[in-house]
């Protein structure tokens, strides 16, 4: 719908650079649906009584150096495929780059310092964290805004994303059941959102045609066109629904394939069916909340770092 020529979206005339819809929206929306499913199912898993508990315990992060890999990795990952959208070697391709950059690294210290008026302490963690929220943010902006902008989007994500991290940690998250592990909904999707609303706002014509050939009309703030910030909105909204929608479907789907359940039970079952006997591992409770590695393979990477540690809430004292 964005990227095709005959798409809906394209038609319509929404700005994706580089996927703040298909990639972050998409993917934020699908995690929250099957957070939801796992723990309200419609069919066979429905036979359990005992589904995700309503808290599950969360922990610090396990390996501070995994994680500064990770973000070395992502960050030049990133630059890679924002810049290479444009399947060039030009300036567009070259600002890009620099936009993207930019708004990580404001991002990434726009955390880090909130975190710091907060706790009185820096974090790895939160640096890591701001640096998503910038690049998910600059995704469909990317090849669109000038690098005065991508600074001011940095900030602006990773204080939208923290605000929106704080969600899970409450007790109504508690009784959703809702479950977010990778934090996929306040950075992605939230940030991917957010990044394309923003599109329509900074748009500019003059950075768009950097390459010589794209011509946009731009966005409301330079450009004065108002038409671009309805579409981006309308293109955001199509996004989610269509991804939480499909997935949600989805989801029902496998959950009606004998085998596929996930139930609340300790046990290994013997089912019969018409297709014959087969074995069915069966998640429990207590198994929910151990985990896979030590439910499924009786030993566990973090054992030790866990051992005794009490639940994790990084905005401990800080109201939420």
């Amino acid at each position: 719908m964005v990227w095709s020529e005959n798409g809906f979206l394209a038609n319509l005339g929404a700005l994706d650079f580089a996927g703040g819809t298909p990639v972050h929206i998409c993917s934020g929306a699908t995690a929250t649906a099957m957070s939801l499913y796992l723990s309200y199912p419609l069919f066979r898993s429905k036979r359990s009584p005992i589904r995700t508990p309503q808290h599950l315990i969360l922990h610090k992060p396990h390996n501070t150096l995994c994680q500064l890999l990770a973000l070395i990795i992502i960050w030049n990952a990133w630059l890679a495929f924002d810049a290479g959208t444009t399947l060039a070697l030009n300036f567009k391709s070259v600002m890009a780059a620099c936009v993207t950059n930019l708004c990580a690294a404001s991002g990434a210290l726009t955390w880090a310092s909130l975190t710091y008026y907060e706790t009185g302490k820096w974090s790895l963690d939160s640096t890591f964290l701001g640096a998503i929220a910038g690049l998910v943010l600059i995704t469909p902006s990317a090849g669109f805004i000038d690098m005065t902008t991508a600074v001011g989007f940095g900030v602006l994500g990773a204080s939208l994303g923290r605000q929106a991290l704080r969600i899970k940690f409450t007790k109504r998250a508690a009784l959703l059941r809702w479950v977010d592990n990778g934090d996929t909904f306040a950075t992605h999707c939230l940030g991917g959102f957010l990044g394309t609303i923003v599109t329509g706002l900074f748009a500019r014509r003059e950075v768009a045609a950097y390459d010589g050939s794209t011509i946009i009309k731009g966005g409301v703030v330079f450009d004065g066109n108002w038409g671009q910030l309805w579409i981006q909105i309308v293109e955001a909204v199509i996004g989610f629904v269509w991804s939480f929608g499909g997935s949600y479907v989805l989801y029902a789907l496998v959950d009606c394939v004998p085998g596929f359940e996930v139930l609340g039970t300790d046990e290994y079952v013997l089912f019969y069916s018409a297709l014959g006997f087969y074995w069915s591992m069966l998640m429990g409770f207590r198994d929910i909340i151990a985990g896979m590695d030590a439910s499924q393979m009786g030993e566990s990477l973090y054992a030790a770092q866990w051992e005794g540690e009490e639940d994790y809430h990084p905005f401990e004292g800080v109201r939420l």
